[in-house]
């Protein structure tokens, strides 16, 4: 986390600079396929000054979910929270820059507890100005329940319009990957073997094949893993991008339910 990290500090400092608005973190889609938004209504792209930063979530008409550090500005060791203006979320479209609605963000919530460095409690809710229609292109998810259990090795969706290799383009069009769940033990033996110690909390849930080739990556931070039909984990972060042995790790819907159901009644 610690190589993703520092490397996209400086690439949004550098980015930002020239106006490229980009995400902090190394996550989007590698090895898979093209698919069409009405499979993952769901499914948004968060946009800062009208150009994609991250993905997002739709958990009701009114209320999104992303990742803490896509809507904070990391410049050195002071966290910068964009104006919510800055802020607006496309639903209903395949397509990352075109088509579908766009709507305005009226309020930015990071999560209070969010750590920059170590990617902790990494989730944001952001409310829309406007309810949603739900159409065939657009509705909201259902977030997984408290009496549900994950279990290690059953099957996740991810999407996005990330880049479909390390450091390569991004996809004008949504992609779709399966990865395995798995579990919090494995994922951090795995992390500890690449940064000699211990950096997945309770809060994260990781996802991958243990042999690489299906990953989140750039620009697909902030987005869906969907299990069993059920919103359970957002983009966090990971080492590179569908590396062996280094899962794409996710902040956990699970540990922060109560959160979301206090700040949004969902």
């Amino acid at each position: 986390m610690i190589f993703r990290s520092l490397v996209f500090l400086w690439f949004v400092f550098i980015t930002s600079a020239l106006g490229n608005k980009a995400p902090p973190n190394d996550t989007r889609i590698v090895g898979g396929v093209t698919v069409d938004i009405e499979n993952h209504r769901y499914q948004g792209s968060l946009q800062r000054w009208n150009r994609h930063i991250c993905g997002v979530t739709l958990i009701s008409t009114r209320w999104v979910l992303t990742a803490a550090h896509c809507t904070v500005v990391q410049i050195s060791d002071n966290p910068k929270v964009p104006p919510f203006h800055a802020f607006t979320v496309r639903f209903g479209s395949s397509y990352m820059q075109s088509e579908g609605f766009v709507y305005s963000v009226s309020r930015v919530i990071d999560h209070p507890s969010y750590e920059v460095f170590a990617l902790d409690n990494d989730v944001s809710l952001l409310q829309l100005s406007r309810d949603v229609e739900i159409s065939s292109t657009i509705e909201p998810i259902a977030l997984i329940d408290e009496n549900q259990a994950l279990v290690p090795g059953s099957t996740c969706t991810i999407t996005g319009w990330g880049a479909v290799s390390f450091g390569g383009p991004a996809a004008a069009v949504l992609q779709r990957a399966f990865v395995p769940l798995i579990s919090q033990e494995t994922c951090n033996e795995y992390y500890t073997a690449i940064y000699q110690y211990s950096v997945i909390s309770k809060n994260m849930i990781c996802a991958g094949s243990p042999y690489g080739g299906r990953d989140a990556c750039q620009l697909d931070s902030g987005g869906p893993l969907v299990n069993n039909g059920v919103l359970v984990g957002v983009v966090s972060w990971g080492y590179q991008c569908a590396r062996p042995q280094a899962p794409g790790v996710y902040a956990s819907v699970l540990a922060y339910r109560q959160w979301i159901r206090e700040t949004t009644g969902i």
